[in-house]
């Protein structure tokens, strides 16, 4: 994989700085994030924040199916808050909270991986109440296999401009594609995180079926400035 071998030495630079630093104050981190935060990873959000601007004059509402921790979706929620404050915009976050559970064959992981990515629920809320953002933020707790055809059966006005797919795995991806491809506006964006990545094969399997049946519908693209997220599909039609 392009950039192992890089990362794995920032990584153990990291770990150094780590034990050399000490305990630090959690806020006076945070304020000064871009002293700690790394260059991929600040990629990697200036990447999404790039593309959630481009689309905010297309209707609809936004979604990330994965959230772990919590990060993106902040960011999300923040910056709709900066750029469309406004506006009727709304963060759906889809998560189970109990990290990694739908395995397939198509996935090439089994036992080693269930569990991993495992977000913490209380944790989440608070800092959204923390920034106020609890009408910015819409939390679908539970199996994004369930959680997300309720809410398309309960709600048939929900439409979406921007969604995010960062679940690793076939099965969910394969449902958000499927499920969300009517109620994406024209314009609007799937952002997959880890298409073709070799350690997920079972997202690249999903997007590879979407597209064998809907691809005429979509403009693949390609992100540029950073690892993650790996593939853009643009709504044409």
């Amino acid at each position: 994989m392009k950039f192992k071998s890089s990362d794995e030495r920032y990584l153990e630079r990291r770990r150094e700085f780590s034990k050399e630093a000490g305990a630090r104050e959690l806020w006076s981190v945070v304020d000064h994030w871009p002293l700690y935060c790394g260059i991929k990873n600040l990629a990697r959000f200036m990447a999404i924040a790039d593309l959630l601007r481009s689309k905010l004059d297309v209707p609809g509402h936004v979604a990330e199916f994965g959230s772990w921790r919590g990060a993106t979706l902040m960011l999300m929620a923040k910056l709709l808050r900066i750029y469309d404050p406004h506006g009727s915009k709304q963060v759906h976050c889809f998560d189970s909270f109990s990290g990694l559970q739908t395995f397939n064959e198509k996935d090439g992981v089994g036992a080693s991986a269930q569990g991993a990515y495992r977000g913490d629920y209380e944790e989440l809320v608070s800092l959204i109440h923390l920034y106020e953002l609890e009408d910015e933020i819409i939390i679908h707790k539970g199996n994004i296999l369930e959680t997300l055809p309720a809410l398309l059966d309960a709600d048939q006005a929900v439409s979406f401009s921007f969604v995010y797919c960062d679940t690793d795995l076939f099965e969910p991806t394969q449902k958000i594609l499927e499920c969300i491809h009517p109620r994406l506006m024209k314009g609007g964006l799937f952002v997959v995180d880890e298409w073709n990545y070799e350690q997920w094969p079972g997202e690249t399997a999903a997007v590879r079926a979407f597209l064998d049946r809907y691809g005429d519908a979509y403009q693949p693209r390609h992100v540029s400035t950073a690892a993650q997220p790996s593939l853009v599909l643009e709504k044409v039609r």
